[in-house]
């Protein structure tokens, strides 16, 4: 094994590199401290809550000299490295053999060449009071020590990943086709014909050898009904056409039809017509939304189309579909860590409500579009003025068992700036 020991500067240094082969490296669980008090003619104690104080990570290693004057200048760089008061991260580097397993003498030489190191997923802020180095012994002339070291965590008693600035993710629909209509919407909408009774979406200029899907929601029709594609040529023939499930009279629901593209198809048309009208004159009405034309053989949740004017709103709306990725096994508290959610707004509102699952920052403060508000649990601005008179001052925790979902009454984006993991 090795132990990486990055500076708060950022320069970064390896036990390796002064001849150190770590053999140990143990770490505690946080050491748990209570305030409690007992109370005269009253049995037991007043508990006031815990909190964790530390942790301490054990290293063991060893190193070679091939005189004491070479050691002498080891162990003056290794007190140097470890003896820092303004203290440093380190980081485990595991390691792991690249080698099969064998029989005793199947091969001989060059193990140590084939092990490779690999860092643990997280780092510690720590200090140490004191590294220890220990003559071993005189081994084929050269001089064998033995570097231990106690280290204690400074800020926070957790492991940690870097603190990096994240964005949050909060489109509903980012991994499902894009909708190849415009104009299309979630909303109900009645229309009432007369003639062939047929509703129109859209036309789309289709690929060779592709599979289109198109699905509509069709309400209560007053006749059978059905979503329909049209394929033409460049010359503006119809080709073949292709009927999705019937929606019967008085029903409601999705009609589903695929077809597979050629090259002979210049044109795609998107339409619902009732079931049994060829050559017929019907009137009547239906219900419909979600209109969706896609890539793929399968119908994915509706969406707008980038073109729609409502496509901004929709992308940047915060209704709880959104969520932080916080892996870590403890909770991680905006007092103690000091992440700052930054939020940049694309709507307006009287006031605000940003929630993290059910914990809730209000302010007072009207919000327009293109306002920057920071929240961080001491301070929170709004275009860099303060507004902490106008809000509750809440401050948030990630919890490692909670989805940490995001839900605001103020469309816009945001980056959780500071982030990290933490560790038990």
């Amino acid at each position: 094994m090795d132990l990486l020991v990055e500076k708060l500067d950022g320069s970064r240094y390896y036990l390796s590199q002064y001849k150190v082969l770590i053999t140990d490296f143990e770490e505690s669980a946080p050491s748990v401290t209570r305030n409690s008090k007992q109370l005269d003619q009253r049995n037991g104690n007043i508990d006031f809550g815990g909190w964790h104080t530390d942790k301490t990570i054990n290293i063991t290693g060893y190193y070679r000299a091939d005189d004491m004057d070479e050691e002498e200048m080891l162990r003056e760089k290794l007190y140097a490295l470890l003896s820092d008061p303004d203290g440093y991260y380190i980081t485990q580097l595991k390691t792991t053999p690249n080698v099969a397993m064998e029989r005793p003498g199947q091969t001989s030489g060059g193990y140590y060449d084939k092990l490779s190191d690999y860092p643990s997923h997280k780092r510690f802020l720590v200090y140490t009071e004191a590294p220890e180095m220990e003559l071993v012994g005189n081994v084929n002339g050269t001089l064998l020590y033995k570097l231990t070291a106690e280290f204690k965590t400074m800020k926070l008693p957790y492991g940690e990943t870097p603190a990096l600035d994240i964005s949050i993710d909060n489109m509903p629909y980012k991994d499902v086709p894009v909708n190849l209509l415009q104009g299309t919407s979630d909303q109900l909408a009645v229309t009432t014909l007369y003639g062939w009774g047929e509703h129109v979406f859209g036309n789309v200029v289709p690929q060779a050898g592709t599979s289109y899907c198109f699905r509509v929601w069709i309400e209560s029709p007053t006749f059978d009904a059905c979503a329909k594609l049209d394929c033409s040529d460049s010359s503006g023939s119809q080709i073949v056409w292709a009927q999705g499930n019937t929606i019967s009279a008085g029903t409601s629901g999705y009609s589903i039809v695929k077809v597979t593209t050629d090259s002979k198809y210049a044109n795609i048309k998107c339409h619902i017509v009732y079931t049994f009208n060829h050559g017929t004159s019907v009137s009547g009405s239906y219900g419909y939304k979600e209109a969706k034309l896609e890539v793929g053989s399968a119908p994915t949740p509706w969406s707008p189309n980038p073109a729609d004017p409502e496509y901004n709103s929709w992308y940047y709306k915060m209704d709880g579909t959104a969520s932080i990725p916080y892996s870590g096994t403890v909770p991680c508290n905006q007092l103690e860590q000091g992440f700052t959610v930054q939020l940049t707004a694309t709507g307006s509102a009287s006031s605000l409500s940003f929630k993290i699952d059910d914990t809730e920052l209000t302010s007072s403060n009207a919000v327009g579009a293109g306002d920057v508000i920071l929240l961080n649990g001491f301070s929170y601005t709004q275009n860099g003025l303060s507004i902490v008179s106008k809000t509750n001052k809440a401050y948030f925790i990630l919890q490692p068992d909670k989805p940490n979902k995001i839900t605001c009454n103020v469309s816009g984006s945001v980056k959780i700036l500071g982030f990290q993991n933490l560790y038990a």
